[in-house]
């Protein structure tokens, strides 16, 4: 019989490998949830038949044919032998004992042909296409499935006991430990780590989940793998593409105005500079660069003598120049970035009061990048001279800002003049 310290731990870990697995929602992921609950069910199962028996027979001891039965069985046995024999049937406990010694013999050999839940549940996981794996607090691979060790070219038994170190590499090591601690602190993480390999280098995307004892103390961490490296090499294959569609809008709007150039360079390191001080994540970031460097394209379709008119624009000149958004998004409308970033071109130019074009969107209808590019932009734009105004100094530019928090988030204008303040800046703005 299975101990019930041994059912609490199967029970600890399988609820956390199902957790993982649920919120992976994928096919593969739920069959495999279905076949844990499945197994699991049927263990618990039978521990409540198992005491249901158990009450049963307990439950015995105050029947009264029973208990009769047994009394008249023991004033037989208590009898002295001289006692007189009659004719009557004599009632005695053989039968009773019989019956119970054929139960107790008919349990053991019921119980031996159930096969161990525990192995079961075992199986299962070694089963399961997805790579799982349990460490310990000190980093040791405790257990690990097949799929993981085929994953690595390797055996469970040449992985259990072993760090990440020894398995991997110190350099892998290190990106993994700290997913270690993120799941450790936060109870989940999901990561994608490239891992070399003897057949070649793989991506791997990993969730992984923290088991904690009753004192709420780390009991270890469990992790399910997926080999991911076919969809992000094809996410490379389209980043390295538009990188180059990128390069060449920008070599294009070289050869009409190296100004323009200058302008998306600076603005793109101010504008990832914000968005890393800000601390937002990569999908974000690559947003706001790929937008940055494409921020002056439209222009393209603007005639040359206005762009390089040496005085302030009238205002018949500026609706004629606020026409670069509606060329960006027709440049853009067939180029797939697997990103927002035609939006955040079409929305940079808004302001939160509703003052600015194309479509005088609010504060709640801007989208982040777009508030970053917006603020950024703008402060590009004083920090550099042009041919009808001399440049100003950063602070001024920043102060300008500060006094149009109505128009401009100041979340991120108090991040740039931050930035402004720092010693990196120049070569932010060179």
């Amino acid at each position: 019989m299975i101990k019930q310290s041994d059912a609490i731990i199967v029970f600890v870990i399988l609820a956390a490998v199902i957790a993982i697995l649920i919120m992976s929602s994928n096919t593969a992921s739920l069959v495999v949830i279905a076949a844990l609950a499945a197994v699991f069910g049927g263990f618990v199962g039978t521990r409540l038949r198992k005491s249901q028996s158990v009450g049963q027979e307990n439950s015995t001891a105050g029947d009264p044919v029973k208990s009769t039965a047994e009394h008249h069985a023991a004033t037989t046995q208590s009898a002295p032998a001289s006692a007189p024999q009659t004719d009557e049937p004599q009632t005695t406990g053989a039968v009773p004992s019989s019956a119970a010694m054929a139960v107790a013999k008919a349990k053991p050999a019921r119980e031996n042909t159930e096969p161990s839940q525990v192995e079961v549940l075992k199986n299962l996981v070694a089963s399961v296409s997805e790579g799982i794996t349990f460490k310990d607090p000190q980093g040791r691979y405790v257990s690990a499935n097949a799929a993981f060790a085929q994953m690595l070219g390797s055996k469970p038994s040449e992985i259990v006991g072993r760090d990440d170190a020894c398995v991997f590499g110190h350099l892998t090591a290190k990106a993994l430990l700290e997913s270690d601690d993120e799941a450790a602190q936060n109870g989940r993480t999901l990561t994608t780590v490239e891992v070399p390999l003897p057949r070649g280098p793989r991506f791997f995307e990993i969730t992984k989940s923290s088991v904690n004892n009753d004192d709420n103390s780390l009991e270890g961490i469990v992790a399910v793998w997926r080999d991911v490296t076919e969809a992000a090499r094809n996410r490379m294959r389209r980043e390295q593409a538009m990188s180059e569609t990128i390069m060449a809008f920008t070599k294009s709007i070289a050869l009409r105005d190296s100004y323009l150039v200058d302008h998306a360079q600076r603005l793109a390191r101010l504008a990832m500079a914000v968005a890393g001080e800000m601390e937002l994540d990569n999908e974000i970031r690559t947003t706001v660069e790929m937008s940055a460097y494409l921020s002056q394209i439209g222009k393209l379709g603007i005639d040359s003598e206005l762009l390089s008119r040496q005085r302030r624009f009238t205002e018949q000149e500026i609706k004629e120049m606020e026409r670069h958004v509606h060329n960006t998004a027709r440049l853009l409308h067939h180029l797939d970035f697997g990103l927002p970033v035609a939006a955040t071109l079409f929305q940079m130019n808004e302001r939160l009061d509703g003052t600015g074009y194309p479509q005088g969107l609010g504060a709640a209808e801007i989208a982040l990048p777009a508030r970053i590019l917006g603020a950024c932009d703008v402060f590009c734009a004083r920090i550099a001279p042009r041919s009808y105004r001399p440049a100003i100094a950063t602070d001024a530019a920043i102060d300008i800002l500060l006094q149009n928090t109505h128009r401009y988030d100041e979340a991120v204008v108090r991040v740039m003049q931050k930035i402004a303040a720092s010693p990196e800046i120049s070569e932010i703005l060179a």
